[in-house]
Formats: C-alpha cells, sequence, structure tokens
C-alpha cells in the first residue's frame, strides 16, 4: 500500500487549524535533521530551540484548540514550542528514545523522505539541466570506456534523464494551468504579478533563454543518441553493463539485462522527443508573454491615473457578457484607435533546409589551381632569391647582369628584385652578408624583356 509505512495519524498536524504554525516548523526541521555533517539523532532541547527559533521568526502566534489536551493554551513562545512539539510526537513526525536520563529525537527513514518531498515541492521553482544533461554524457562516455567497471553509471543517466522528463512535463501542466487562471482572471495587476510571481520565477527553467542559441543545454543530444544506441546495438557491452548490474544491486542475469534494455530505451525516449516536448511548451509560453504583455501595455501611461482609469474600464467591461457599443471612444485619446496596440508578431523558425553539396566543374578547379601556382610564383621569399643566385653564380665569384638567365616566373621576380635586396628587411641580411650587387650609371636591355641599371653581383669572401 501507499501509506503501509507511515502513522495513520501523519497528515493530522497539517489538516488541523494550527496547520500554518506546523508548516513552518516542519520546514525549519528539515534542515535540521538533513545537516549531512552531524549525527541524525538530536538531543529533545535542541529540536526545542530550533521551534522556538522559527517562532520567532513568525509575525503572529495563535493557537486554535482542535481537541482537548491536558496542557493549558500556551503564552510564552517556549509554551508555543512544547505544544508543537508534542503534537509532531503524538502525530508521528518525531519519535522519542530515552536512555535512561537523556532524551533523544530522530526521524524514521519513511518520514525523513516524505518531508524532504514535502520540502522539494514547496520550494519548487526554476531548475538548471545544463549541468544534468551533461553528466549523463559524462556518464555515458565513462560507460562506453569502461563498461565493466563504470556500467552502474548507466543506471543514474537513465535516472537523471526521467527526472528531467518528468520535469518537462510538470513544465507542461503548470503552464497550462496557470495560462487557464490568468485568462480567466479581470484584474489587470492580478494577470501582470501572477505571469511574473508564478511563471518566470516558478514554472519556467533557469536556463530556458539559452535553449534557441548555440549554447544550449541539449547541444549534445546527438552524442547522447549515438552512445545509447551503440550500447543497444553492441551484445558485448551490454552484458558487461549487465554483469555490473548483477555485482551492484544482486539480482539475476536476465533482471539486470532486462534493466539496462529499458533504462537505454528511456534516454533514447526522452532525447528523441525533446524538440517536440520544447515546441509545446514555447507555445503556452507565448500565448502567456502575449497575454501579459497586452495587459501591461493597456496598463502602462504617463498620465497619471491613468493606469487606474484603464483597468477600471477593463474591468467594468468584463462584467457585460456582450460588449457594449462605445460611440464616442474613436475620438478618445487614451483609447482610441490610434492607440489600439498591434500585438507582437511571433517569430517562425525557418523552414528546414536540405543541404546538398555544390558540383564544382574540373575546369573551374584546373583554372583555380593555374591561379594559385601563379601567386605563389610572384611571392618574393629570401628563400626563393638565394636559390636563385647560388644557381646563377655557381663557383663564380663576380657575374654581370647580361649573363643571367630567366627561364621561369620565379626567375623573372628573383632577377627583378635583385636590385631591392637592400630594401627587403631584416629576413634579407644573410643575403647581403654573401653577396654584393655595384651598380653603374648606365642602363641596358636584358635579354629584350626588361630594361634597367647595370650592376654586377659579387661574392663576397670570407674574410
Amino acid at each position: 500500500m501507499l501509506f503501509s509505512h507511515l502513522p495513520d495519524e501523519i497528515f493530522q498536524a497539517l489538516s488541523g487549524s494550527n496547520k500554518t504554525l506546523i508548516e513552518a516548523v516542519l520546514k525549519d526541521l528539515a534542515d535540521v535533521f538533513y545537516d549531512h555533517a552531524e549525527d541524525p539523532i538530536k538531543d529533545k532541547s535542541t529540536i526545542i530551540e530550533s521551534i522556538e527559533d522559527t517562532l520567532h521568526k513568525l509575525d503572529t502566534l495563535s493557537w486554535h484548540e482542535d481537541q482537548k489536551e491536558s496542557f493549558d493554551s500556551p503564552k510564552t513562545i517556549h509554551d508555543y514550542a512544547l505544544r508543537i512539539y508534542h503534537r509532531l510526537v503524538n502525530t508521528g513526525w518525531l519519535v522519542e528514545e530515552q536512555e535512561l536520563y537523556r532524551v533523544s529525537v530522530l526521524m524514521t527513514p519513511q518520514i525523513s523522505m516524505l518531508l524532504r518531498s514535502l520540502v522539494e515541492i514547496s520550494s519548487h521553482g526554476k531548475r538548471n539541466y545544463g549541468a544534468t544533461v551533461l553528466s549523463i554524457l559524462s556518464n555515458l562516455e565513462a560507460v562506453a570506456k569502461q563498461p565493466k567497471e563504470r556500467g552502474v553509471t548507466l543506471r543514474q543517466s537513465a535516472e537523471a534523464a526521467r527526472e528531467f522528463s518528468a520535469h518537462l512535463n510538470q513544465i507542461l501542466l503548470g503552464i497550462r494551468s496557470l495560462q487557464r487562471e490568468l485568462f480567466a482572471s479581470r484584474d489587470p495587476k492580478a494577470i501582470v504579478s501572477g505571469f511574473f510571481d508564478l511563471f518566470v520565477e516558478g514554472i519556467l527553467i533557469a536556463d530556458y533563454k539559452t535553449i534557441k542559441t548555440s549554447n544550449n543545454p541539449f547541444r549534445f543530444r546527438r552524442q547522447i543518441l549515438e552512445l545509447t544506441q551503440d550500447f543497444l546495438a553492441n551484445p558485448t557491452t551490454m552484458g558487461q553493463v549487465a554483469q555490473c548490474y548483477v555485482d551492484q544491486q544482486l539480482i539475476t542475469m536476465a533482471e539486470a539485462q532486462a534493466m539496462v534494455e529499458q533504462d537505454c530505451r528511456d534516454i533514447l525516449k526522452t532525447f528523441n522527443n525533446i524538440e517536440q516536448r520544447l515546441e509545446r511548451i514555447d507555445e503556452y509560453r507565448y500565448r502567456l508573454e502575449k497575454r501579459a504583455a497586452d495587459t501591461a501595455r493597456y496598463m502602462d501611461s504617463s498620465r497619471p491615473g491613468m493606469a487606474t482609469k484603464i483597468a477600471g474600464i477593463i474591468s467594468d467591461v468584463a462584467k457585460f457578457d456582450h460588449l457594449p457599443v462605445m460611440k464616442q471612444v474613436v475620438g478618445s485619446r487614451f483609447v482610441g484607435m490610434a492607440s489600439a496596440a498591434q500585438p507582437t508578431k511571433r517569430r517562425e523558425a525557418p523552414p528546414p533546409r536540405i543541404m546538398t553539396p555544390a558540383e564544382v566543374s574540373a575546369d573551374a578547379i584546373k583554372f583555380r589551381d593555374q591561379q594559385r601556382r601563379f601567386h605563389e610564383a610572384r611571392q618574393v621569399t629570401v628563400a626563393k632569391m638565394q636559390t636563385y643566385l647560388e644557381k646563377q653564380m655557381a663557383s663564380s665569384t663576380q657575374k654581370h647582369i647580361l649573363d643571367f638567365t630567366i627561364s621561369s616566373v620565379e626567375d623573372f621576380v628573383c632577377f627583378d628584385h635583385l636590385r631591392y635586396i637592400g630594401s627587403l628587411g631584416v629576413s634579407a641580411k644573410k643575403l647581403e652578408n654573401v653577396f654584393e650587387i655595384q651598380f653603374t650609371d648606365q642602363f641596358v636591355d636584358v635579354h629584350d624583356f626588361v630594361e634597367c641599371r647595370e650592376f654586377n653581383v659579387v661574392r663576397r669572401s670570407e674574410a
């Protein structure tokens, strides 16, 4: 049974007239018993002091007698703490253990799990799933590398995926219920405040705004799906992971294999349908934002008292089953035709486009290679010039300009830049140290190709 492990009177404390005090005390007691660095068995005095600290935070204290008790009505904070403490003990939330004169207080595992769940429900808010998806990917990669030692982490990945899927369902259902609640409201202030308090702060996940960006939390979905599909397609890996399940959970091999397959399919189901579920969430989110934006637009005005007037008009019009005909509205400035708000258009995602490789002709590739070789030949480098000079000078110590040969584009570029060795920068210093260019005042025609000043190239001696 669902409640077979809980006391029958467990919810009496939360259903009476004093449930507000009990709820505040239980929420703070959860922090006391969940302190992982301390002993879970507490002294009775510690628990009472914690209850008193909680009551000091409350604005007002009032105790209602739901049933006859042997205690007098509480008058001080300590009396309130004792009354609440005995109520928690009588209803099964707290368990007393006495050793001689020392009274200890503890929570049973079932009660502790129940209180933890209730606290999580009350503090349900925004979550960040970027780290969750990344942890699933890290666990799957660890399983792929070491299935025998790390196979049990597949179970953790599946649990995280199921929890993530359940939270998306909670977001979807929460937005739908909030949408019906806000659409039924006729109070503009309640619509705007409810949008921000209930939706933005309570339902929306923390990294929702990054879903449409390149750094979205689901950018690792493809790797997760590929790793999981590889597990299902590889019987060896499945057997090793199942053996790890057997060793860790002490179950049979057949049960372990079925569990591993179910975990893999849950991960695949979660991340295969993520886009459709996010689109539905985005659809409801757009409707809520549009309703809140339209309401805030009509309430926003720079004129004193205009927000109150417009809110009153909207509230009065909402009382009619059929909208009345306003003959004098067109000429009015604040609710006229010119001030009618245009709803923002929703941005539609671009349709998918099939990517096809472009065919490049052989002639274009040949022409591109020719251009590339021509540009490379025109580049002037010190290494090219040194090779050209060593080839032309050979063993000669001196050579005239007309004795140089030009057989290619590279030779012409190097020959043309021999005159400018001194201006080629620091990298050409080693050429100046080996060769000297001696110019004359005469101009000569070299091979009927280029006319330039006459010069001699002289190889410098090592001394």
